[in-house]
């Protein structure tokens, strides 16, 4: 098992690292390392495709009119008699929300009884969109599409990586139709923090480069285990400095850091889990939210469960006993 080592050093990233642990195997055994390897996340899925078809609730002039004892008489006002038709998502969302409050409390403050009925039937149709609102949101925002997609930056293991306001954020969006009242700062601060510190795609970036880079390593040392039967002084030697180079670069420097990923990875899941069973949200965006959180988490654990299973292999065929040399 993976085991957490308090105070490790994140000067150096996880990309340099994984390259130092395969070029430093490589010097051992004189062999060329593993070729150099890009690793980028899937694209985003295109906002054609996430985009939901909201109908266009319109309002007639002459009822429009009726309305001027009420506060949604400005707020229509506000969208040239249209309920709602805004570019941004999050905009869109908080009018959406505010127009619910102001029709409910005109509703409350009218007696006649068929523009009751009117109010009641947009009241309805407003109720029942809110969630395709409330799913624009979520898949067309920049801010959302930048925190699960951005292609820059890896996990460091420490404070900074931004967990705690991480999954304060993520909470606040998926459950916002639960709070009475949204506060248009508030909501904008938590779309910024994920703009700016986009961790749920820092970490399935580096939970594929893990993947990549140590399948890689895997399948390379399992090629050269012909230099690594201990039968020889010189071959038993070279397992010995190996060794070295396993606690020295990836129980001390990467593992450390891939404990931290397994962290966030049980912090950040459930969250994202919510997402991908919303009846609401578009089956790609679902797609490429659970093929990088369950799918890649996955992936990246049998890497590291083959590679930690090639030394334990070598360490008993060689008698060896990490950590007791």
């Amino acid at each position: 098992m993976m085991v957490l080592v308090i105070g490790c050093d994140s000067s150096h990233s996880l990309q340099n690292h994984l390259q130092d642990y395969q070029q430093r195997m490589a010097n051992v055994l004189e062999v060329e390392s593993p070729d150099n390897l890009t690793i980028s996340l899937p694209p985003y899925p295109a906002l054609r495709e996430l985009k939901l078809d909201i109908p266009a609730t319109t309002i007639k002039l002459f009822e429009f009119y009726t309305l001027q004892h009420c506060e949604l008489y400005s707020l229509i006002a506000e969208r040239n008699t249209s309920l709602g038709n805004l570019q941004l998502p999050s905009t869109r969302y908080l009018y959406e929300r505010h127009l619910l409050d102001a029709l409910r409390q005109c509703l409350m403050d009218t007696t006649d009884t068929k523009l009751r009925e009117k109010l009641t039937s947009w009241e309805q149709t407003k109720t029942q969109q809110i969630s395709m609102v409330w799913a624009d949101l979520i898949q067309l925002s920049s801010e959302l599409k930048q925190g699960f997609s951005a292609n820059f930056g890896l996990i460091k293991g420490n404070e900074k990586d931004g967990l705690s306001l991480s999954k304060v954020a993520l909470n606040y969006l998926v459950q916002i139709d639960k709070n009475k009242h949204v506060n248009s700062a508030e909501l904008e601060q938590h779309l910024q923090h994920l703009m700016n510190n986009p961790l749920p795609a820092k970490l399935w970036l580096s939970q594929l480069t893990l993947t990549k880079h140590i399948h890689q390593s895997t399948a390379w040392l399992i090629q050269h285990k012909d230099q690594l039967k201990c039968a020889t002084k010189e071959s038993k030697k070279k397992v010995d400095y190996l060794t070295n180079v396993f606690q020295q670069f990836f129980i001390e420097k990467i593992q450390p850091i891939a404990s931290q990923m397994n962290h966030y990875q049980y912090q950040l899941s459930p969250i994202l889990e919510n997402m991908v069973v919303h009846p609401k949200l578009s089956p790609s965006f679902k797609h490429f939210i659970n093929q990088l959180n369950q799918q890649g988490f996955e992936n990246y654990q049998m890497a590291m469960q083959q590679h930690i299973h090639f030394w334990q292999s070598l360490f008993k065929r060689c008698n060896i006993k990490p950590g007791k040399r």
